[in-house]
Formats: structure tokens, C-alpha cells, sequence
């Protein structure tokens, strides 16, 4: 099996990490967004953090607690995909490890409304333009591209085919398939799939825990 540059361990690696859901707002009040917490996302910056690693976190408004603050841990917040797309640009160079964990909103509103919508209009009709793939921009990103980029798939059917085909369309190295049911959820189980045909499956625990199961299977295998 063909691996990605072998770290030994992460301490002292640049790793970079979005999480959370993005809002995409269409008038002062009302946006489009998904049910994301941010949770998995934080678990996997906490744990990278404890393993050494130099983590900036860039982290979509959420309703749960913002890991917490470590010398080795920076938190960048950010609404937008537009927002958080900036912020993966400005703090990519030098990162050897890429997690895309955050809910992007694959679509915004084209138009924004300076003052909020009456409720008089029986319909109104939106827009919508699409988002930036950020995740795929950095998996394309030539020689700055970090040794190791890893997504998520957050599927509704055929779960292990719609997120190899994911990862194969977005140049990923790896990608967590799980299940709707996971979002927002404090537990999940996930099945890791990587560019090399391997598939290692994760029983359902904590998102801290399965952080933890991620870690270690990506340096069991020397993909980091």
C-alpha cells in the first residue's frame, strides 16, 4: 500500500482544521446553514493540540463550547464559507496536515437584502450561488499542498460509495464516512476510507473518542 510522507508523530506539525456549520445570510436576520455543532471538528483540534501538534482551528459559529485554549492551540472564528475560505488561504502555508471537518453551506445567497424581509409576500424566491469547494482547493493546492488532506462525507445512502466517490473527485488522501444521524449528535460512528483502497471501520463512542481512534489509525498506517 502506498502511503503519503511518514511523520512519526505529530508534535511540532502544522496542522489546519475547519469545523462547525457556515451561515449564509440573505437578510440582517435570516441565513442558510445546516445542524452542524462543530463538535467533531473541536475533538479532532483538542487531540491534535494534546499530541503536540501546532493547531489553528478555523471554527464556524457554533453553539457549543470553543475547545479549550492551549499554548498550541489557536481558534480563528468565521461565519461564511466566503469567511472561511479567507482564513484556510491565509493559514495554509506550512501545514502539513489539512482535516476539512466543517459543514460548508455549498450554497449562499446571490443576493443579500440590506434590511430584513417583511413577512407581507406570500413566497419569496432566493438565488443561490455556489460556495467555494474550500477542501478541494487545498487538495489541488501543487507543491504548498499540506502531505496529508483529510475530509468528511456526511451521507444519507450508500454511505462508503458516495464518500470514496468524494474523495476520489476532490483529490483527498482520506475521508470519515458517516451517517446523518451523526450531526449535531455528541456520539458517531465512521468508517475511514483512504485514496489507497484501505477501509477501517470505527464503532459508535464519543466524538472525543472517536478523535482519538482517528489520530492513531492515521499514524498506525505512517499516513502522517
Amino acid at each position: 500500500m502506498r502511503v503519503s510522507k511518514h511523520f512519526k508523530n505529530l508534535r511540532d506539525k502544522k496542522v489546519l482544521i475547519t469545523a462547525g456549520p457556515t451561515r449564509e445570510y440573505w437578510d440582517p436576520v435570516r441565513f442558510v446553514s445546516n445542524g452542524s455543532s462543530g463538535q467533531m471538528g473541536i475533538a479532532l483540534a483538542s487531540e491534535a493540540a494534546r499530541l503536540g501538534a501546532k493547531v489553528t482551528l478555523v471554527l464556524g459559529p457554533i453553539s457549543v463550547a470553543a475547545p479549550r485554549r492551549r499554548e498550541n492551540l489557536r481558534v480563528v472564528r468565521v461565519v461564511s464559507a466566503l469567511e472561511m475560505e479567507k482564513k484556510v488561504q491565509e493559514h495554509l502555508p506550512g501545514a502539513r496536515v489539512f482535516v476539512g471537518a466543517a459543514a460548508v453551506s455549498d450554497y449562499r445567497p446571490a443576493k443579500v437584502f440590506r434590511q430584513k424581509i417583511k413577512d407581507k409576500p406570500a413566497c419569496v424566491h432566493l438565488k443561490l450561488a455556489r460556495n467555494p469547494d474550500i477542501i478541494a482547493g487545498v487538495a489541488r493546492h501543487g507543491p504548498q499542498r499540506p502531505s496529508l488532506v483529510m475530509g468528511f462525507a456526511l451521507e444519507t445512502q450508500d454511505i462508503l460509495g458516495n464518500a470514496a466517490d468524494k474523495l476520489r473527485r476532490k483529490g483527498l488522501d482520506w475521508i470519515v464516512a458517516n451517517r446523518e444521524t451523526n450531526l449535531g449528535a455528541p456520539e458517531a460512528s465512521a468508517t475511514l476510507i483512504s485514496r489507497w483502497g484501505e477501509r477501517i471501520p470505527i464503532g459508535r463512542t464519543t466524538k472525543e473518542r472517536l478523535a482519538r481512534h482517528i489520530w492513531k489509525a492515521l499514524l498506525d498506517r505512517s499516513a502522517l
